[in-house]
Formats: structure tokens, sequence, C-alpha cells
């Protein structure tokens, strides 16, 4: 009797659980498909972004939709017909975040600044 009832029990227990876990699982792929509310808004987010109709003539960024993003305006231009532009466009700062302009896709001055003290501090160990 004694174990038919510790059988039962084990059973019961395990069958519970296994229903929270699935609840939560099922829950947890639910949250991944509604945006939240920070996703919410403008596209492109709420960075600010070099979108200088004079800089960025490859393409009419006119009819880019809101805070248009690098991938948009190189997407926009690559559909426009001529592939010799595409690079160009890939290479401009047209729609980055406007703390990466003008860093011409290397290391920003702070950055190198940090990896120049390191390597005079790395030399000044290695004379002692």
């Amino acid at each position: 009797m004694k174990r038919g009832v510790v059988a039962f029990v084990a059973t019961f227990v395990l069958g519970v659980s296994g229903i929270a876990t699935a609840s939560v699982l099922a829950g947890a792929r639910h949250d991944k498909a509604e945006p939240n509310e920070q996703d919410a808004g403008v596209h492109g987010g709420p960075i600010d972004r070099f979108q200088r109709a004079g800089s960025c003539d490859l393409t009419a960024v006119s009819s880019l939709p809101g805070n248009w993003t690098h991938g948009d305006y190189v997407s926009a231009v690559a559909t426009a017909g001529d592939p010799a532009q595409i690079p160009l466009a890939a290479q401009s700062d047209c729609g980055k975040p406007m703390v990466a302009v003008g860093h011409g896709g290397g290391p920003p001055a702070h950055a190198l600044e940090h990896m120049a003290a390191g390597q005079a501090h790395a030399g000044g160990s290695a004379a002692s």
C-alpha cells in the first residue's frame, strides 16, 4: 500500500512540474513573438543617425522609412539599379548612428589612445 501511495505522489509531482515547465516555455516563446514596449516606435529606434540629404544623394532618401538605417540606404541604392554605386553606399556614413560617423570603420579616437598607452606601457616594462 505504501509503495502505491509513494508511486502515485511521485507521478503526480512529476506531472505537475511538467505542466508548469510547459507553460513557462510557452510563455517565453509568446514573449519573443510580441515586440516589447522598447522596440515599439520609429524604424531605426531612438538613435540619432546621419541622414543629410546632400551627403546621402545616391538615392532619394525622402522615400526611405522614418529613422532609416545604413542598411536601408544601401538596399535602396542597390535596388536603384547601378551596381557601381553599391560599394560607395556601403562605405558611406549614411544611416549610421551619429556616434559612428567619421570613424572610417576603424576604432574611435579614445580606443586608439588607449591602445597607444597600452603599447607604451608594454614597451616600458620590457625595457626594465
